[in-house]
């Protein structure tokens, strides 16, 4: 996951930082919400994490506003409410290590739940072949199929793809393309070009 952690004064930042590291999620600090609003506003955030000092009036709204389905966490509080709305999970002070991660390896497998429910179709030499995402970011898309279709044409390697996600044209370089077996599902990684999947991404946060 991309996670964006606003924590001004800087009070958990660090703690997150190498909290979440640890599990492969890439983290970016803000302590301006002027600053915060600007990165949110790239659409390439899963999950944003406030401090417990809370979050201005004008970066709340524009949360609220721009990316309603945007996942919150309120982190270092002093007080455990429980979560309502937008705000995913409540982590009070003093923050556990196994809570914490427990939450965002929740907030990870939700997000991968949106995403695998997103249509997507490989333009073919004139063909559509339907397949699945297994993952997705705003420069890689990770795509598996098991129909003959999608083996076929897959297994001649091709260098490019092109596909729809839920309507967005997308295209890039193959960067994996394998087939595990006994396994009949084939799996083809590749590396987005221009905005990649971008727009997908922020329509999923603006719901």
């Amino acid at each position: 996951m991309n996670v964006l952690v606003y924590d001004s004064p800087i009070t958990i930042a660090h703690f997150m930082k190498a909290l979440l590291r640890s599990q492969n999620h890439r983290v970016a600090f803000a302590s301006d919400a002027g600053e915060a609003a600007l990165k949110l506003d790239t659409a390439i955030f899963d999950a944003l994490v406030i401090g417990p000092a809370g979050a201005p009036r004008e970066l709340a709204d524009h949360v609220q506003r721009e990316f309603p389905q945007l996942p919150v966490v309120l982190a270092g509080t002093a007080a455990a409410p429980e979560p309502a709305g937008q705000v995913a999970a409540v982590l009070p002070a003093p923050l556990s290590a196994q809570k914490t991660l427990s939450t965002f390896l929740r907030l990870d497998r939700e997000r991968e739940k949106r995403i695998r429910r997103l249509p997507v179709e490989v333009a073919a030499e004139g063909l559509s072949i339907a397949c699945s995402l297994a993952d997705l970011t705003a420069e890689s898309m990770l795509i598996a199929g098991e129909s003959d279709e999608f083996h076929r044409y897959f297994g001649a390697s091709p260098l490019r793809v092109r596909a729809l996600i839920d309507g967005t044209a997308v295209a890039g370089d193959v960067t994996l393309n394998a087939n595990p077996l006994p396994q009949r599902i084939r799996r083809v990684s590749v590396r987005l070009e221009g905005e990649g999947a971008r727009p997908v991404l922020a329509r999923l946060l603006k719901g």
